[in-house]
C-alpha cells in the first residue's frame, strides 16, 4: 500500500537528495538517460553474491537499496539498470513512498 501523497512532502525529495545523495547513471527502458539522476544509495555493499544481496543467500536477508525522486524516474521498473561507483546494479521493486520518493532492492548485475 502507497501511503497518500500530502503537499507538505513536495520539497523533501530535493532537500534529501542534496544532502545524501549521489550521482548515478541510470537506464529505463533500455534507454541510458543523457545526464546522471541523483539518487540515496545504501548499502552494504561488502560482499555481493551474484543474483542477490549481502552475505552467503538464506543467512543475510540485507541487500543494497536506492532510492530516487520520483520526478527524476518516470517509467522505472523492475529490471531497469544503473551504475554506480563504476558498479552495475538492477533495480527491483520500485515502490512509491508517498513522499516523492521511490525506493528500490538493487540486484547486482
Amino acid at each position: 500500500m502507497t501511503i497518500p501523497a500530502h503537499p507538505v512532502f513536495i520539497d523533501m525529495p530535493d532537500a534529501f537528495l542534496d544532502a545524501l545523495g549521489e550521482e548515478v547513471e541510470l537506464t529505463i527502458g533500455g534507454v541510458a538517460l543523457r545526464a546522471p539522476v541523483r539518487a540515496i544509495v545504501r548499502g552494504p555493499f561488502g560482499v555481493v553474491i551474484a543474483g542477490g544481496g549481502f552475505g552467503e543467500p538464506g543467512v543475510n536477508g540485507m541487500s543494497p537499496k536506492v532510492s530516487f525522486a520520483e520526478a527524476d524516474v518516470p517509467g522505472l521498473k523492475d529490471g531497469d539498470r544503473f551504475t554506480f561507483k563504476g558498479v552495475a546494479w538492477i533495480v527491483r521493486e520500485p515502490m512509491p513512498d508517498g513522499r516523492g520518493m521511490l525506493r528500490c532492492e538493487l540486484e547486482r548485475a
